[in-house]
């Protein structure tokens, strides 16, 4: 293997990836967060360094739930330095979108690509000077508002908490996390409404939850409290079924679960089957979210950048893309995690005010690795 990576330095760019480091990281929360197939007090976390000679280097960051994405750190970490890591190491990092067709001689494996795609651009804009946002096209960023996810397990938990978010933090968007399967969601989101006034953009998450039936007796009501998005109403062995009740229902169908790759969300699109489409990073890192984008841009889909549970190294990519993309304007972005944990491995600048998150012209994406912090929080 030494020699194929000695083979590999003399590369166009005359710059080679020289180092592949991955950290596993537990991260702690303020307090326990109930998702729909999990409660936890502390999540897990890889972080993927790609360094050059020159001291350059390209950082990312992956939440690990296996409950959601079937990998927990040990796993992902595993893929990245047994599979991928041989393959980096002298690899051209400017040579971008060869390398990850390269990549793709492995199956699967997409938050560890997504990964070294993110870390790509870091380092991208580290040699060239620039901010991601510049790269991907973006002039003058204004401040990008953020959507609090309200994680409560009681009605009167989730509005207390979409109330502070958007009073203390000035978060522009709210998510609200209908489980319950009845007019008891409904009523949650007009109790939302009602606390945090008009002007606040609020989306509902049933994360499958929800029968066909039940989706479409009970969520149709929740159109008089001014909901942007239904998202995810129920789970589909028939796809055809989605088209239908997309089309029965008066609010857009978010597509999440349902839109993991280009490929699904192609598929979606021609079927009708949603009206608007979240992009996770984790899953498609910022090269195939810019094709999914682009994607719905030319099918007038609203496109949401979604949250992975991101700290504020993982914060930073959904910014840059949010900046640099106008079709993702009207819609705030759910990066809001790093204020659940207790801390994180991040150094850096990180402007957060009145429920926004502002771009410097830093280079890269912005963000560093705090050592001390890194070591602290390693397992």
């Amino acid at each position: 293997m030494a020699s194929d990576i000695g083979a590999r330095l003399d590369t166009s760019s005359g710059l080679a990836i020289a180092a592949v480091e991955v950290f596993k990281l537990k991260l702690p929360y303020r307090a326990a967060v109930s998702f729909k197939t999990v409660r936890q007090s502390v999540g897990e976390y890889v972080i993927l360094r790609l360094g050059l000679d020159n001291g350059l280097e390209g950082i990312s960051e992956s939440v690990c739930r296996p409950e959601q994405s079937g990998e927990d750190a040990t796993l992902l970490a595993h893929q990245l330095e047994t599979y991928f890591k041989p393959r980096l190491l002298g690899a051209d990092p400017l040579g971008h979108l060869a390398l990850l067709a390269e990549l793709e001689a492995i199956r699967d494996c997409h938050s560890a690509k997504s990964l070294i795609d993110i870390a790509l651009w870091d380092l991208r804009g580290k040699v060239f000077g620039q901010p991601v946002w510049r790269l991907l096209g973006g002039t003058n960023p204004e401040p990008i508002p953020l959507t609090w996810i309200a994680h409560g397990n009681t009605r009167e938990a989730q509005v207390a908490e979409a109330k502070r978010a958007a009073e203390e933090r000035g978060f522009k968007g709210l998510k609200m996390k209908t489980w319950r399967r009845s007019p008891e969601d409904v009523v949650m989101v007009g109790a939302t409404r009602a606390a945090v006034g008009a002007e606040r953009m609020i989306y509902i998450d049933c994360n499958g939850s929800y029968t066909e039936s039940e989706a479409r007796t009970i969520l149709p009501a929740v159109q008089e409290h001014n909901v942007s998005f239904i998202e995810e109403p129920c789970k589909f062995l028939d796809p055809f079924r989605g088209v239908a009740l997309a089309a029965a229902l008066p609010i857009a169908v978010l597509g999440d679960q349902c839109c993991p790759t280009l490929t699904d969300v192609n598929t979606l699109l021609r079927m009708n089957a949603v009206g608007a489409v979240s992009v996770k990073l984790r899953r498609t890192g910022i090269s195939q979210s810019l094709k999914i984008i682009a994607l719905c841009e030319a099918a007038g889909i609203p496109v949401v950048i979604g949250t992975d549970s991101e700290s504020r190294i993982g914060a930073f990519p959904r910014m840059h893309l949010r900046a640099a993309i106008p079709h993702l304007a009207p819609w705030p972005t759910e990066t809001h995690f790093f204020l659940k944990l207790t801390g994180d491995a991040f150094a850096g600048d990180f402007d957060f005010a009145d429920g926004c998150i502002s771009l410097s012209d830093t280079p890269g994406l912005g963000a560093a690795i705090d050592r001390r912090k890194l070591e602290q929080y390693a397992f």
